[in-house]
């Protein structure tokens, strides 16, 4: 196997590490797109005013900022396209006077934190005399997978039709404008429209023998599956450190081999110790495989000091086709934006990043080889044989009222829940929620009645409210105080779930459910969180998502969740991702809005793949709130993490 392994990754070698990218003839084209707006108008509020616009459905939202309307576009271009010019048109713009201020957007409520005021405005904006937005119209690029898998360039156009003045309280409005694209494309393309390996396993030499087993059931079912170790990477590959040499590598297979999955097996090595990171960049020492470390900080009093992000690996190329390093501006920290209260130079800390997926990407954090022999038998008995509808056409949602969300009093995690099913068109829902207190005791986010449902077996179950590295909980409607007493579920719980091979998808919203830096002492010794293990002393072995995901044939098949504190919108701005359903924000922006995008890609989009409909839903996410815009939609998506096979056929393999 070694040697097989040696001549695969020496014949990618050989074939140039940085093939994309390279000089090559290229072809000039043009895109135009014309718009056209309706004068706005405006919804009196009480302290604020609300501005509306035909032709722009969208909102411009940024927290503490004016809510203003925007169109906005995503068009694909050939991968490896190169922007050489957008020009706007507009006509005269006109002038309408405001009696209020225009309404704010709310700063999001992070998951486990309620240090700042939600409805703060930012007065840095509404006292200044310039407009707002700077310009007319903006735009951003990347490059990664479409909904056909296919690689392209990702143009998303912003266009600000209405901007306020504050000094005036007087908005500039335009009725039509024009925007012109010039770009070059490549002569041809730059990844092979053919696969020689759609899977790759990366993994250390140690768990080699287990995963042959997987790799020859994948082989079976048509999906080419080839594994090749660390040692034989990291030999070969150069590297500011190890997880950039296992990107390169990555870099490599997507254009020689046009791989689709990347499955990276090996978490820490020890349940009971270990070092989480080496330094802020990365987590290798104590790891069978490396995580990296994005260094993305909070605002606020509570932040993470870096969290965990295998998106990452995923995110190979930048739009031109140019590796992604993560650290564009070359001073050594990967994923660098900085908190501007710490560091007031927050530009000279902030690492432009492509963010779009190139492959789709998921991890198994085995610890031992006990683990990966689990998974493994786990996913072949999943997909040998479709799934029982009896059981798997059952989906569980599981919410409450996680947040004192002032003027609208919504039930957000039961929103999110809607929506969610609202994607899932010949699923039964089973709804545990905490409004049912009093109407259906035994239909609430009680544990005894998760573990029920959870035992009857269930193709998905999502979860939403608040959570740790090891459990999570909700809270009763307008009781924000105290989480349900005796509800939720935590890694204690796991043992009397018995749904025997009936493994449901699981996404869950919460803090740190998918922090797989854990360990026994380290979170046994960190009661006042100190180092960042979010665990108040508590002991735990395995974070939340990898106990439920790694249980031997019961649990959950595979597990979506965040590394880090969470995001998550409140209140009711407008209909903020332009879709032309004004909905509560919280299932339209943050993590609300990126969990339901998963349900979609699946439920409406037909995409039978998991890899492919968690590299859907961020892609969505992207075309509505690019990434380096605001810190809060970044790490939004870098932190949401896939625990099991990106190439899982969801529900298994027809016998037909």
């Amino acid at each position: 196997m070694k040697e097989a392994t040696l001549l695969i990754v020496g014949m990618l070698l050989s074939s140039s590490i940085m093939a994309v990218g390279v000089t090559m003839e290229e072809r000039c084209s043009t895109e135009s797109l014309c718009m056209t707006f309706q004068q706005p108008y405006f919804l009196d509020n009480g302290e604020y005013v609300h501005v509306e616009m035909d032709g722009a459905p969208a909102c411009v939202y940024d927290a503490g900022k004016p809510v203003l309307p925007l169109y906005t576009t995503t068009i694909e271009l050939p991968f490896g396209s190169t922007i050489h010019t957008v020009t706007f048109f507009s006509g005269t713009p006109h002038m309408l006077p405001l009696s209020k201020k225009i309404t704010p957007a709310p700063y999001p409520f992070r998951r486990e934190a309620a240090d700042h005021d939600v409805l703060a405005r930012d007065e840095s904006i509404y006292t200044s005399e310039a407009c707002y937005p700077a310009e007319w119209y903006a735009y951003s690029t990347g490059g990664g997978l479409n909904t056909q898998g296919e690689h392209v360039t990702f143009f998303t156009l912003r266009v600000f039709p209405a901007r306020y003045n504050p000094a005036e309280d007087s908005l500039l409005y335009i009725d039509s404008c024009e925007v012109t694209i010039t770009y070059d494309q490549p002569s041809k393309p730059l990844i092979p429209t053919t696969s020689i390996f759609d899977l790759v396993i990366i993994t250390p030499t140690q768990f080699t023998r287990p995963l042959q087993r997987l790799a020859a059931h994948k082989n079976e079912f048509g999906v080419h599956t080839t594994i090749v170790t660390l040692t034989d990477i990291y030999r070969q590959y150069p590297g500011a450190d190890r997880p950039e040499q296992i990107k390169y590598f990555i870099s490599d297979a997507i254009q020689n081999w046009g791989t689709k999955y990347i499955l990276l097996v090996g978490g820490m090595k020890s349940h009971l110790a270990g070092k989480p990171r080496d330094d802020i960049n990365e987590g290798t020492r104590d790891w069978y495989l490396p995580v990296r470390y994005s260094n993305l900080q909070d605002i606020g009093i509570l932040f993470d000091p870096g969290f965990i992000s295998d998106l990452y690996y995923a995110d190979v190329f930048t739009s031109q086709g140019l590796f992604c390093s993560w650290d564009s501006n070359g001073d050594g920290v990967f994923g660098g934006w900085s908190n501007p209260s710490r560091y007031p130079h927050l530009d000279e800390f902030t690492d432009e990043i492509d963010f779009y997926p190139d492959v789709y990407l998921g991890r198994l954090p085995c610890r031992n080889i006990v683990e990966v022999s689990q998974m493994v038998t786990k996913i072949i008995t999943y997909e040998k044989n479709p799934a029982d509808p009896s059981w798997f056409q059952t989906i569980v949602v599981v919410g409450g009222d996680p947040y004192d969300d002032q003027g609208t009093d919504y039930n957000e995690g039961e929103l999110i829940g809607e929506k969610v099913l609202s994607y899932m068109p010949g699923f039964s829902p089973q709804r545990l929620y905490a409004s049912f207190r009093d109407s259906s005791p035994l239909e609430t986010p009680l544990t005894t009645n998760i573990v029920r449902e959870m035992n009857e077996g269930c193709g998905f179950v999502f979860f939403d409210g608040h959570a740790s590295p090891a459990w999570w909980n909700t809270c009763w409607p307008s009781e924000f105080e105290e989480l349900i007493e005796d509800g939720g579920l935590s890694i204690y719980d796991f043992p009397l779930i018995h749904n025997t091979n009936r493994l449901p998808i699981c996404i869950v919203g919460g803090c740190h459910c998918s922090q797989c830096n854990v360990t026994v002492l380290r979170t046994m010794t960190d009661p006042r969180n100190v180092r960042s293990m979010w665990s108040y002393g508590l002991p735990i072995p395995e974070c939340w998502s990898w106990a439920l995901t790694v249980k031997p044939r019961t649990g959950a098949i595979a597990t979506i969740g965040s590394t880090g504190l969470g995001y998550e919108a409140g209140g009711e701005v407008g209909d903020l991702d332009g879709d032309m359903v004004n909905e509560p924000d919280c299932v339209e922006a943050l993590g609300g809005y990126l969990q339901t995008q998963f349900f979609k890609a699946y439920g409406v989009n037909g995409m039978k793949t998991l890899g492919d409909a968690w590299g859907a839903a961020i892609t969505k996410y992207l075309d509505i709130y690019p990434g380096m815009d605001n810190r809060s939609d970044a790490k939004t998506i870098e932190q949401w993490v896939l625990f099991g096979d990106p190439s899982l056929r969801i529900g298994g393999y027809s016998s037909s």
